[in-house]
């Protein structure tokens, strides 16, 4: 019975080894990083670009990039295939968005990564002022692999600031969904490093506006609750007259919008924002030891955060996008006929808001 039983196991091992395709290391270029762009030729609009390391017989490690024209990501990547001597799989963990083609519409490209099972939802997606295509092929000092320092340097956005967690998955989602619309981070390489420029903003799959890093700041509180947070501010000193920066950090903060529906033509939003956080830096002369001038700095902060709040949104009115979801705060409070009716396109634009902050400063620390 025992050499039956090791019989038939030694014939499922043998069928088993005969079972899919096997790969060899050396003959694959995995694919990190891609680039989509608008390319110069009509007949073929789209360039892709891709990023994989390569690996010498000596053992040095070095990266590759390829560039190919096409009517479609599909197209190009035959293209791809047929430029080099390895066989070209998905791997990506960053895919970049040159300018023009994010002002001209993504979807087309996008789509396309929602029918591939080898490309992950959380793949880090982003516009690059320019051509993400430069990005890629940009040599960054003491930087030996592209691909893992944007990808490591999109993570560590997303960590500081929420609304800069924009992955395939996050973009999809605000995509598809009916109130909202999606944003992503703007990246410039026209320096010697990467920067972060700001959130690009979107109405449907288009990039309409560019955010600035305070407006960033901004738009994380309005978007949701915040845990462990940062703020960094500039405020007016009037007896002074300079501007004093203001750093808080540990800031847990809590928001709640309300909106009257029954009123379509003048409809106002209320936006309550609860700030509670330490501060860590301010370079003011007032002493913070004492109450009333923490009191003091505490309505300042309370006011900066109103005005600020006040311009983004208008900001957000005029180009008819909505990355925070007033859309869908109104949709979920309305019958779904009454959505379906309702000229939103129209109505989103001239909204009122009224903005309310309440901060309290639970650790002053010392003013430098």
């Amino acid at each position: 019975m025992q050499n039956n039983i090791t019989v038939w196991i030694a014939i499922c091992c043998l069928f088993l080894t005969g079972c899919g395709t096997s790969n060899i290391i050396e003959d694959l270029g995995i694919i990190q990083s891609v680039a989509f762009d608008m390319s110069e030729s009509k007949e073929n609009p789209l360039k892709t670009t891709v990023l994989f390391p390569t690996v010498s017989k000596k053992g040095t490690f070095d990266s590759h990039t390829l560039s190919a024209n096409g009517k479609s990501t599909h197209e190009t990547f035959i293209k791809l295939q047929n430029l080099t001597n390895l066989k070209l799989v998905s791997g990506q963990n960053t895919i970049l968005f040159g300018e023009e083609l994010s002002k001209k519409g993504l979807m087309n490209v996008v789509e396309t990564f929602t029918r591939d099972p080898e490309l992950g939802a959380r793949v880090k997606f982003a516009i690059v002022e320019g051509k993400g295509e430069e990005l890629l092929k940009k040599k960054i000092p003491a930087i030996e692999d592209n691909a893992e320092y944007l990808f490591t340097f999109m993570e560590k956005l997303g960590t500081q600031n929420k609304v800069l967690n924009t992955d395939k998955y996050h973009f999809l989602r605000d995509y598809y969904d009916d109130g909202i619309d999606p944003v992503l981070p703007v990246l410039s390489f026209k320096g010697k490093n990467v920067e972060l420029k700001g959130l690009g903003s979107f109405k449907g799959d288009q990039y309409v506006a560019r955010l600035t890093l305070s407006e960033t700041q901004i738009l994380n509180f309005l978007s949701g609750d915040i845990n462990n947070g940062n703020l960094m501010i500039s405020i007016h000193d009037e007896k002074s007259g300079k501007n004093e920066n203001l750093f808080l950090r540990n800031i847990n903060s809590n928001i709640d919008k309300k909106v009257n529906t029954g009123i379509t033509k003048n409809m106002t939003v209320e936006v309550i924002i609860d700030l509670k956080g330490s501060v860590l830096e301010y370079t003011g002369k007032i002493d913070l030891s004492e109450v009333k001038y923490q009191k003091q700095l505490e309505k300042q902060v309370e006011n900066y955060l109103i005005s600020h709040s006040k311009k983004l949104l208008n900001r957000l009115q005029k180009y008819k996008t909505d990355p925070i979801g007033i859309g869908t705060l109104v949709r979920n409070r309305v019958p779904y006929e009454s959505w379906n009716e309702m000229k939103w396109d129209d109505i989103y634009p001239n909204i009122n808001f009224d903005v309310r902050v309440k901060v309290n400063l639970i650790n002053t620390g010392k003013s430098t």
